[in-house]
């Protein structure tokens, strides 16, 4: 056989082997799924309350000794200060579910990343991967995102302390340590692709963006840095329209910035509202990272507190 016939019959295979059902259901942006079992459903964004087992029982904690987060790393992390002319933003989108409600998918905020290849970050309430597992086992296994803790069930931690605040963060690790070990146990995914999905929660959000002393000890002794934002687009806010979404992310949005937004159905028009900054912020040179990346790529921006825009702002929670 020619060199050439030898070429056009592998060239032959590859395509073939790319459409066979096994190729789909190893895709790297879905990896056991095929495009249209990724692809939302519109019915998934709504907010189901006073469901009858909504208040769940949390999993069952996992034992293992996390490496502390150093002194320097300890507190809110607003932004990141990158070096000159690096251009990179975090969107962080989140999942949050708490006791006697079931929340949505916004499959449109997830489908319009995949769809343009830009990496985000989202905060996975545990309850929320419960009662959405193959959803969130979709997020954990999609190289574009990373995943954080977002607690088990949305409670404020500057209200709790002891066992009961530090069961609230280790029940949303247990959760998301379940769901990786459902993925794990699928026969379509492939080793490398489980090797490379992190053993363990490295970032972690606070509920309502509020905090206490010992909440924020109790995080980073858990292993897990606490990230906040610079730019909230105020997604779930009644009247809040993609256009004014849109116009404070761009107004807003500058070098290591971290953007949050919700893609638990609660934001109303985050999904259209990508498609309007989006474009207009790469365009612009932006490129975007998970915040994982971001944290990597400068030096952190740390508050000693937590707020939404400025201290003192959320005490009403």
């Amino acid at each position: 056989m020619s060199h050439m016939r030898r070429f056009v019959l592998s060239v032959l295979l590859v395509l073939l082997s790319a459409l066979s059902p096994a190729a789909a259901r190893t895709a790297p942006s879905g990896v056991c799924w095929r495009p249209d079992a990724l692809k939302g459903l519109p019915a998934e964004r709504a907010t189901r309350r006073h469901v009858p087992g909504a208040h769940m029982r949390p999993p069952a904690l996992i034992r293992y000794t996390p490496m502390p987060i150093p002194a320097a790393l300890r507190g809110s992390i607003r932004r990141v200060a990158l070096p000159p002319g690096v251009k990179l933003l975090a969107l962080t989108f989140d999942l949050c579910e708490a006791n006697g409600e079931v929340t949505g998918y916004d499959g449109g905020v997830i489908d319009y990343l995949r769809a343009h290849h830009i990496k985000a970050t989202f905060f996975a309430g545990g309850k929320w991967m419960e009662n959405h597992t193959e959803r969130a086992e979709q997020l954990i296994a999609d190289p574009l995102f990373q995943v954080g803790n977002h607690t088990w069930s949305h409670r404020n931690l500057k209200k709790l302390n002891g066992r009961a605040l530090e069961d609230e963060i280790a029940r949303g690790e247990a959760a998301y340590e379940q769901t990786r070990s459902k993925l794990a146990g699928r026969a379509c995914l492939a080793p490398a692709a489980l090797a490379r999905i992190p053993a363990h929660l490295t970032v972690f959000r606070f509920p309502y963006g509020t905090c206490s002393p010992a909440a924020m000890k109790a995080v980073g002794d858990a292993g897990m840095t606490a990230i906040q934002w610079d730019v909230v687009t105020g997604d779930p806010a009644k009247g809040q329209t993609a256009e004014r979404i849109a116009a404070v992310v761009l107004r807003h949005a500058r070098p290591g910035s971290i953007i949050i937004g919700h893609a638990n159905g609660k934001g109303r028009e985050t999904a259209r509202a990508l498609s309007l900054f989006v474009p207009k912020l790469l365009a612009q040179g932006y490129r975007f990272v998970t915040v994982g990346e971001l944290l990597a790529a400068g030096k952190p921006v740390i508050a000693s507190t937590c707020y939404e825009e400025r201290p003192g702002d959320n005490d009403r929670y």
